[in-house]
């Protein structure tokens, strides 16, 4: 989307409002678990509109329309490499969604497209885990495990990227359609300028696609195994083709070349038949037709999530956690000694 790092900062802020402060400290190194909770997208479908209905559509990350909210699941293995720092390995799959007719822009909602993408990633983050022993005690929260401290609550910050395979899908008469291979743009059909201004086919785009992620979290440890907490991420990535939308339509005669692809290209590239039933006469067929724009062609699009985390830690002592308490249980030891000598 527009101003995408400055949006992003934004973001993260306002989320980490609250877990920003919350310290941490792990005497085991590996935790591994599985995830579950909602999805959502920012794109060039649905979206909400500023003052109400029939208004032009909200900016940024106050476009998200809640009522397009999927599902998001998969599988993540940590590692800490130090007693702040962890890298994290995610296997997610993601469902993103929305429909024109959730829409209060009218102008989508007269351009009546949806559609479905089911996106498989695999990312690396790394995560700050912030300490502050002296805040934790001051509010009671540290515990005593063995005449050692230990801290139950851990919150972090964490950023890195990683690729995603994505399959964007629309419906028509009940069954659902993988959009890029049919071109609903012209791509495979057309020319179109580059970006040095010499006409080139206008290629697909890869469904195949990389990101750049960030987010906070926190986790709570039950009986020095058992980890449960909530993460929210946002996924920034190079394509605006998350939804199957992003330039201008292409000619219908251009579409429809005969083929099967071409017969469905045209059906699903312009759904805006009934705009005028739809938009209450405000907008009409004409509004999206040929060399029209379909998108928002200058901003890509985001995918974000939060879910409940899950995990199982692993007992291998950090050498870290040693090395801290040993002088302090030697000097323990030695003052019972020297004690019991009265």
């Amino acid at each position: 989307m527009s101003k995408l790092f400055r949006g992003n900062a934004y973001l993260l802020i306002a989320l980490g409002a609250i877990l920003l402060y919350t310290p941490c400290y792990s005497q085991f190194k590996i935790d591994f678990g599985t995830t579950l909770g909602a999805s959502n997208y920012l794109g060039d479908i649905g979206g909400t509109s500023k003052i109400g209905e029939g208004t032009s559509r909200n900016d940024f990350i106050n476009d998200i329309q809640l009522r397009q909210t999927k599902f998001a699941a998969g599988f993540w293995y940590r590692y800490k490499v130090h007693p702040v720092i962890s890298l994290k390995a995610n296997l997610m799959l993601i469902r993103i969604g929305g429909a024109d007719s959730l829409s209060g822009y009218l102008n989508r909602r007269g351009r009546n497209l949806h559609f479905r993408n089911d996106i498989y990633e695999l990312s690396i983050q790394g995560a700050y885990h912030f300490i502050d022993a002296k805040q934790i005690n001051n509010r009671g929260w540290l515990k005593q495990s063995r005449g050692r401290l230990r801290l139950d609550f851990c919150s972090y910050a964490f950023i890195g990227g990683g690729f995603f395979y994505h399959n964007p899908k629309a419906k028509y008469l009940d069954k659902w359609y993988a959009l890029q291979p049919l071109g609903t743009e012209g791509q495979g059909r057309i020319e179109k300028a580059d970006e040095s201004g010499n006409m080139a086919v206008f290629e697909k785009y890869k469904r195949f696609q990389a990101n750049v992620l960030g987010g906070i979290g926190f986790y709570y440890t039950v009986k020095r195994y058992w980890r449960f907490g909530i993460e929210a991420g946002v996924r920034m990535t190079f394509t605006d083709y998350l939804d199957d939308i992003s330039t201008r339509y292409a000619p219908g005669d251009v579409l429809n070349d005969g083929t099967e692809n071409g017969t469905y290209a045209e059906i699903l590239s312009n759904r805006s038949q009934n705009a005028e039933e739809l938009t209450g006469g405000l907008f009409s067929s004409e509004n999206y037709g040929e060399t029209r724009l379909r998108g928002e062609p200058d901003n890509n699009d985001w995918y974000m999530f939060a879910v409940v985390t899950g995990g199982y830690v692993i007992r291998g002592k950090n050498t870290f956690y040693k090395a801290k308490y040993k002088k302090l249980s030697s000097a323990k030891r030695k003052q019972r000694k020297q004690r019991a000598k009265f």
